[in-house]
Parts: C-alpha cells; sequence; structure tokens
C-alpha cells in the first residue's frame, strides 16, 4: 500500500529577540496549525510584531516509513500564484530574502510517521503593509529513499500568514454632534445580484433596557428607496443584538435570543467587524468573520439598491438624542462581490485597496480634520462639512456643524493584528 507525504505545521514561535514575558497573539504563547486537509493556508495568524521570529514545522507520512526518507522543503512562490489564480485570491509572497530556512533536508526516520521538527525563521518585518496578505509559502520539491511513497499533490503546500499588529486613528462618536449623512451622489453605487456591506465599531456602551435602549449606528440607503441599517437594541428584539433593516426584510443577529450572555450579544468596549453579504439568494452577516445565526430572518426577494448616502447615527428630527450610539467607527467598505467567509475572516484590520470588487473604502483613521477620505481610486471623499440633516424628516439641510464635531481617537484599544 502506498503511503502519502504531507506537511504538519506546529507552530511554536520562537522569537529571538523577546523574552519570556512576551506573548503570541494577546497570551497565546504556542498556536497549533495541523495538516492542509481543508486548506494550505494557515488558519492561525503568525505576528511578528519583533523579528527575528522562528516557527517549528515537521514533515509526516500517513503511515511508518519502511525506510529512512529525507524530504526537500522549498520557498515555493510559484505555489502561492497558481493558487491565486485557482481561487481568485491575492495573497502575497513575504520576500525570500528575508526568509530563513533552517534546513531544507528533513528525515523521516525508518519505523516514524513523522520527522523531527525544524524552523523556518522570518528576519524582517519591516516590509509589510496595511491591507495586505502576506505568507510564507513552503512545499515539498522531492523525495529520496521514499520508496513507495508519493507526495500528497494537495497537501505538499502550506501557506503561513504572516502579519504583525497595527495601530491607527478611529472616528470617535463621544455625543450626537456627529450625527448626519452624506450623499456620495444620485446613483453612485449600484448594488445588484451581489453585494458586501462592511463597517467595524466599538460602542462605548449598550445603553439601558427599556424605551431608551435603541442605539441607531449607521445607515446606507438611497432617496426615497431602499436601505440597509444597522441599530442595536431595537424594541422587541433581544438585548444587546444587532438589527438590520435590508430592502426587502430584517436581519436580527443572535440565535439564543434573550439575555446579556446570549450568542450573537455585543458587548461594550470591544470592537466588531460587521459583514453583510447578499448573493443574489441569501444574506448572511458575519461579526468578526464568523457566521451568525440569527434570532430573525425574515430576508426575501430581491436586496438590490442604488445606495447613495451613508449616514452615522440617526439624523432625522429628533430622535438623535433618543437613538444615540457612542462609540467608535472605522473600515467602512463597499463591494460588489458576495465576499467569502474566509476573505472576510483575514482582512478584519485592513483590506487592498485595488481588491477586486471593492468599490469604496473608508479608513476613517485621518487623525484630524472632517474629511473621510476614500482609499480606492475611485475618490468619493466624504466631507462631513457638507453633510446634511433631515431635521424635518423630509427636507435635507446642509449641518457644518457635523463636520465641526467629527473627532479622532488613537490608543490601545485601537491595535488590531493583521
Amino acid at each position: 500500500m502506498k503511503k502519502y507525504l504531507f506537511l504538519t505545521i506546529v507552530a511554536v514561535l520562537g522569537c529571538m529577540a523577546c523574552n519570556k514575558a512576551d506573548k503570541f497573539q494577546y497570551g497565546k504563547e504556542i498556536a497549533l496549525i495541523t495538516g492542509t486537509d481543508a486548506s494550505p493556508v494557515s488558519k492561525d495568524q503568525i505576528l511578528a510584531d519583533q523579528v527575528p521570529i522562528s516557527y517549528n514545522y515537521s514533515v509526516s507520512l500517513t503511515g511508518p516509513a519502511a525506510e529512512d526518507v529525507k524530504v526537500h522543503i522549498q520557498f515555493d512562490s510559484l505555489a502561492l500564484v497558481k493558487y491565486n489564480q485557482a481561487n481568485k485570491t491575492s495573497y502575497v509572497n513575504v520576500p525570500r530574502n528575508v526568509v530563513l530556512i533552517n534546513d531544507e533536508y528533513v528525515t523521516i526516520s525508518k519505523g516514524n510517521a513523522a520527522s523531527a521538527l525544524t524552523s523556518v525563521t522570518m528576519l524582517d518585518n519591516s516590509f509589510i503593509q496595511e491591507g495586505v496578505i502576506y505568507v510564507i509559502p513552503l512545499s515539498v520539491a522531492y523525495l529520496e529513499n521514499g520508496g513507495n511513497t508519493d507526495i500528497l499533490e494537495t497537501s505538499k503546500s502550506l501557506f503561513i500568514k504572516v502579519g504583525k499588529t497595527m495601530e491607527s486613528y478611529s472616528l470617535d462618536i463621544p455625543g450626537t454632534g456627529v450625527y448626519s449623512t452624506f450623499n456620495l451622489g444620485s446613483g453612485k453605487y449600484n448594488l445588484g445580484d451581489a453585494w458586501t456591506l462592511e463597517l467595524k465599531a466599538h460602542p462605548y456602551n449598550m445603553k439601558s433596557r427599556g424605551a431608551d435602549q435603541l442605539c441607531r449606528l449607521a445607515c446606507w440607503n438611497e432617496d426615497n428607496g431602499g436601505q440597509v441599517l444597522l441599530r442595536f437594541n431595537e424594541n422587541g428584539k433581544p438585548w444587546k443584538t444587532l438589527d438590520i433593516v435590508a430592502p426587502n426584510g430584517r436581519y436580527v443577529t443572535g440565535a439564543s435570543g434573550e439575555g446579556d450572555s446570549a450568542t450573537g450579544a455585543f458587548e461594550p468596549n470591544a470592537w466588531y467587524m460587521i459583514s453583510i453579504v447578499w448573493n443574489g439568494a441569501d444574506l448572511s452577516v458575519y461579526v468578526n468573520g464568523e457566521k451568525d445565526t440569527p434570532w430573525q430572518n425574515t430576508i426575501s426577494g430581491s436586496q438590490a439598491f442604488n445606495l447613495n448616502r451613508f449616514e452615522i447615527g440617526m439624523s432625522w428630527g429628533g430622535y438623535g438624542g433618543s437613538q444615540s450610539y457612542t462609540g467608535r467607527m472605522a473600515e467602512m467598505r463597499i463591494w460588489n462581490v458576495a465576499r467569502s467567509q474566509s476573505d472576510i475572516a483575514s482582512t478584519l484590520c485592513s483590506v487592498d485597496p485595488a481588491a477586486e470588487g471593492l468599490l469604496g473604502y473608508w479608513k476613517m483613521n485621518e487623525g484630524e480634520g472632517h474629511v473621510f477620505h476614500d482609499a480606492t481610486a475611485n475618490g468619493n471623499d466624504m466631507d462631513w462639512d457638507k453633510s446634511e440633516r433631515q431635521k424635518d424628516e423630509s427636507n435635507y439641510t446642509n449641518t457644518p456643524e457635523a463636520g465641526a464635531a467629527v473627532s479622532w481617537v488613537k490608543d490601545e484599544k485601537n491595535k488590531c493584528a493583521q
């Protein structure tokens, strides 16, 4: 019977510039990345905040070796190119000159099913840019003395994701002064059979139960037409859940329903990337890359709409105070594609402004002024000094005071492991 060989990466990080008090990924010192059966892309990310940094790996067989098997490991840029082409991804190789494969040959000894641990080391992190997903591509090149052993093609390569912790400004919303809506232009974004809307939020509190519990976060809409409205704690819905009003139907997060600790409940003082995906048939919601199971989902029919406005808070009449949201906001994105869960999960901190299907991208990390810049080549900046409110719930009135209320914050809470 033939035995097959595959890579098993056991990422036991050893930072040569660290001491024992240093932690990996906020307290996790060891990340176990096993096998390539589900995907050749590692599930966990290696944070290279300090370099050099090493992680260990071994090569395994599906059964004990009948004789010593010598395995050649190589840095395989072409393997990643092929993977990107086949899966429509845009991962980028870590530069070859910053990677040291400490043992290009490893041996699986007779009678064993795995080699001893060896390691690969990353020597530099200065090349890392926001929005880019980097990987170290390792492949089994060939065997010596393999006997009746084949390389399992689907598991011959493994791409180890590499990043570092980023810290940036975010929009600070301490009160209702910044509540307003910006007109991006008539028919600016025609969202049809497939789209994704994303917004990152950090609520300061979830208010109190009762009539004044509602926190209106934001809304994408078209004049006198469809909308995608986000609000926490809608009256009659479970506490700390997110109510999403779509062009046809609504969606409420959290399958567990009522309860402060229910599944799908949002908590204060934490960042949440909210991703709403319409694929032409179903609407899915992801929170920090995890797919939500809804408490309520009445979405049906077409969800197409011509998005031309973005609203922060509640800008209608006197509703601003009673439906107030206080917190932070960042990473607002508009896509004309239905993003996959893996793509969403790998871009919680930032995304490549040139990514396929990305129509608008406002990082909201300017740190000064009142203009939210569009990071894409489309250049649809939002000058909040020129935003508007529907003070009488019908006609829009320019509100330069909203621009004057824009403020920024940058501290430990804004750190994100990219």
